[in-house]
């Protein structure tokens, strides 16, 4: 009988060490679920680009190392006209100023242009502003600037549209001054203001 329960009891430790076996197996630790979201990438936040600074505007100075105190006059300066060339039905033909007196001055900005006929009636509508940067052209004694005047080809146009005449002269206010200067000119222009003459600011040199 004895022998019988001593078996028993083997049996019950026996059965009791595999139930504590089989319930630890298995090893290392499980991965939490949360940790899934820590190797998503980053937000759209964080990787959106920088907005980009506006670009500073530029305001042309057109430097030289000649120093002068005056704007040029009419009475500082010779008008002459350069070498034209054409382009896209409007030809560009330099209005050249050039330095006459004794001293250096300045010119800034647009001129003011038209045409004459014969008689100095001025034909059409003036040049009117077109492109180009405005700054300081500082002329030495005998220096020159230019500005480009753009004639449009008044076979371009329709009936009606030109209404094109042949002047007699060119007349040209420099920039900030009151008194014109002429040269003789018999180029063919439009009378209308659609075909309107265009010149750009002055620049330095002649402009050929």
């Amino acid at each position: 009988m004895k022998s019988r329960l001593v078996l028993a009891s083997l049996a019950v430790v026996a059965l009791a060490g595999c139930s504590s076996s089989s319930s630890g197996g298995g090893g290392g630790p499980t991965t939490s679920p949360g940790l899934a979201s820590d190797s998503t990438s980053p937000s759209a936040s964080a990787s959106t680009s920088p907005t980009a600074s506006p670009l500073p505007s530029v305001t042309p100075t057109f430097p030289s190392t000649i120093k002068a105190t005056k704007t040029c006059s009419t009475s500082d300066l010779s008008l002459s006209i350069g070498q034209g060339q054409g382009a896209a039905g409007t030809s560009y033909v330099p209005i050249i100023f050039t330095n006459t007196g004794s001293k250096p001055c300045t010119l800034y900005g647009f001129p003011g242009v038209s045409f004459l006929d014969s008689s100095g009636k001025q034909l059409g509508v003036p040049a009117t502003h077109s492109g180009g940067a405005e700054g300081v052209v500082t002329l030495a004694p005998n220096g020159a600037a230019n500005s480009q005047l753009g004639l449009p080809d008044p076979g371009n146009f329709p009936s009606g549209g030109c209404n094109s005449a042949t002047a007699a002269k060119l007349q040209v206010y420099p920039p900030g001054d009151f008194g014109a200067l002429t040269i003789a000119d018999t180029s063919t222009v439009c009378t209308t203001d659609g075909g309107a003459t265009s010149v750009t600011p002055v620049t330095p040199g002649s402009g050929g």
